[in-house]
């Protein structure tokens, strides 16, 4: 058989077995181009336009090489500057979703819930783990929108309570029902890390564990 082109030795290790699952590389390129320059029949040499088809493939193959490359580099220098951005974040104050927050024995609980509506009355309650409210806190008539609230770890009666995970049960009062809202509390960020495999990156918040970081509705 006489192999005359590139694609005429391609055809021929793909029917032999020889290339496998990989495609013909950069470098064989060459040698096989090279290869049949030196032995072609100088009486039925390749013609200007196949020889130009076999250089387009070479190009071809050069530049989706160099994309690659260009590509990965990129995709470090975004994970870097992704990490530096990330790591700006540590210290800083977080707002994530949960029905629960850490009380250390002193610093106060800070949280923020969304209403759909102007309300008559907003209504706080701390619940203990075994169930018990210790305490209620009235905000009183809201508009529609953000309300914020502080419980500055008391009871009912102004005693402090001790540390612990305390249940946090927002409400508001729609006409003569009283519906519950999603609560929302503030932590600090005291780490972060990416993903190896890509996404969000995901933040520690002290006492409340990891999060995404597209979980964070703000931070501040």
């Amino acid at each position: 058989m006489e192999l005359r082109t590139i694609s005429d030795i391609q055809s021929l290790q793909a029917q032999n077995g020889k290339l496998g699952k990989e495609n013909l590389g950069q470098t064989e390129f060459m040698k096989l181009m090279l290869a049949q320059m030196q032995n072609q029949d100088p009486f039925k040499p390749v013609d200007n336009a196949e020889f130009l088809g076999q250089m387009a493939q070479f190009s071809t193959v050069s530049g989706i090489s160099e994309i690659n490359q260009s590509m990965a580099s990129l995709a470090d220098s975004l994970k870097s500057s992704q990490m530096l951005n990330a790591a700006s974040l540590v210290d800083k104050t977080a707002l994530v979703a949960s029905p629960s927050a850490p009380f250390d024995g002193s610093t106060a609980i800070r949280g923020r819930v969304e209403l759909p509506a102007s309300t008559s009355g907003v209504q706080v309650e701390v619940v203990k783990s075994n169930g018990e409210v210790v305490r209620r806190m009235s905000l009183g008539p809201q508009a529609a929108g953000t309300v914020d609230y502080t419980w500055d770890g008391r009871d009912n009666g102004g005693n402090s309570l001790p540390a612990g995970e305390y249940q946090l049960k927002v409400s508001y009062f729609a006409g003569n029902q009283q519906e519950a809202l999603e609560n929302h509390i503030h932590a600090q960020i005291t780490s972060v890390s990416l993903p190896s495999q890509g996404g969000s990156a995901n933040i520690e918040l002290k006492g409340l564990g990891q999060f995404q970081l597209s979980d964070v509705k703000s931070i501040s």
